[in-house]
Order: structure tokens, then sequence, then C-alpha cells
């Protein structure tokens, strides 16, 4: 998952979520699908992971990479950051999980979950083999490759003005879904692109919301409302959002 919108107590559901996960077009996927008891998401067929879960309760878990200026060491035996996904999800106590991991085990990683009562972020980094965990207040917060609020993601600060721009007009699910669907699909462009380590097309492309390059690109999208103790809606787009309808999976956490 590369970009996601959090909406805590906005609307009248109490969290509110809207991502695009952007992926190497060769990386083998799956749909949602059930992953455990009352848990669902889809499925990185690579790993085993998952970059989006939702659980029967309203619970949520979702990770961002951490963009870097260079790959793990050759030879790093690291743990895929899906299944920091699929086990936060699920956890009875995620503070526990939390403080329980390595952070060098995995690639740094950008973590965020919760339910109706709040959300969480934690900024994994594998190099310093830290977890700084932040609570989120209630707003609109845009997930990217860094920290929030970190400078050059055009794609999380157009994304949030839209989705602020939305509330203003009709803050209910209803009328937010249809919305956060079409900002998910917007291909707008900022040229020149802020300073990036990527070659100038890539680093260009990668400031729309809905990504497409040759190799790769925004490979699925999903919009999702969270009630206390259930899932109102799931849906998701299993291709770029631009191109590709939400199905609605809801059935799968009811």
């Amino acid at each position: 998952m590369c970009t996601i919108a959090i909406l805590v107590d906005v609307s009248d559901a109490p969290i509110v979520l809207a991502a695009n996960r952007d992926e190497l077009y060769a990386r083998p996927t799956r749909g949602p699908e059930m992953l455990g008891p009352g848990l669902a998401g889809g499925v990185d067929a690579l790993s085993g992971g998952t970059w989006l879960a939702l659980r029967r309760d309203g619970a949520f878990a979702a990770v961002t990479n951490q963009r870097a200026l260079a790959p793990p060491p050759p030879g790093a035996a690291l743990r895929s950051r899906g299944w920091l996904v699929r086990e936060l999800a699920a956890a009875a106590d995620p503070a526990a999980y939390i403080g329980g991991l390595d952070p060098r085990a995995y690639a740094s990683a950008n973590l965020v979950w919760g339910d109706a009562r709040g959300a969480t972020v934690g900024y994994l980094r594998h190099e310093t083999g830290t977890c700084e965990v932040v609570p989120l207040s209630r707003g609109v917060h845009v997930l990217c490759n860094d920290v929030l609020g970190a400078g050059g993601f055009p794609r999380g600060e157009r994304l949030r003005a839209g989705i602020a721009a939305a509330l203003a007009q009709d803050a209910t699910w209803a009328a937010l879904a249809p919305t956060l669907a079409r900002l998910l699909a917007d291909h707008t462009r900022t040229d020149p692109p802020p300073p990036s380590h990527l070659p100038d097309a890539l680093a260009r492309e990668m400031t729309a919301t809905c990504i497409h390059s040759p190799t790769y690109g925004t490979r699925s999208a999903t919009l999702a409302a969270l009630d206390a103790g259930a899932v109102r809606a799931y849906l998701h787009a299993d291709g770029a959002p631009c191109v590709t309808a939400f199905v609605d999976h809801t059935g799968l956490v009811r």
C-alpha cells in the first residue's frame, strides 16, 4: 500500500479508509479473501502477506513502504511487511504486538491500525531498530511513503485537499464513497516533480494518486467504512481505480 487516507471521526462512520496499492505489475496478487477467522484482505501471493486487512469487529491494519535511497543489505533475510499487517489486524492487543516487534527483522515501513475508538500510526525503521507510535487526532490523515506531513508527496497533499472539500459538501459515507473512488483514480501530476532518487519520468508519475509506469503502478484500491464493532462497507477495485469498478466484499467480514 502506498497511499492511504484515514478519516477519523469526520463522517457518520467513525473510521473511513481510502487507499491505493502501488506495486510491480509482475508481483502476483489475489483480491480480498478470508485471511483467518473474521479477517479479510487482499493477498500478496509471493509472500502470503497483505497490505490492508479488515476484521469483522471493525478493526483494521495497513502498511505503506518507507521511501529509501538504498535497498536492504544484500542477503538480508527480512520478513515480509505484509505479515505485519496480517498479524497486527488479528492481534487482540495491537499495542502489545507492536511493542514486541523487532524492527530490524523488516524493511522500514509505516503502519496504521485502529477501530472506531481511534487510529494510530507506527513508523517502523530497520536502520535504527525503532518504532515510533503516534495516535491520530480527529481529522483527515494521508499516509504515503514517509511520516505524516513529510514533504515530497504531492499526491498525498492533493488527496487530502480533495477529501476536505468533499467533507465540506456532505460528510456521510454514502456521499463520500463515490467521491473517494474518483479521487483515488486521479492522474494529476506535478511537473517538475519534487527532488527524488528516481529517474525523472518515474518521479513525475509518482506524483499522481493513480500511478502508471511501464513496470510499476497502482494495482488495486480499497474503500472501507468502519463502525463500532462492525464493518459497514468494504469495497475493492482489483486493478487501477481509473479503469476498474469497485466490488462490494463486505460479506467477507459480516
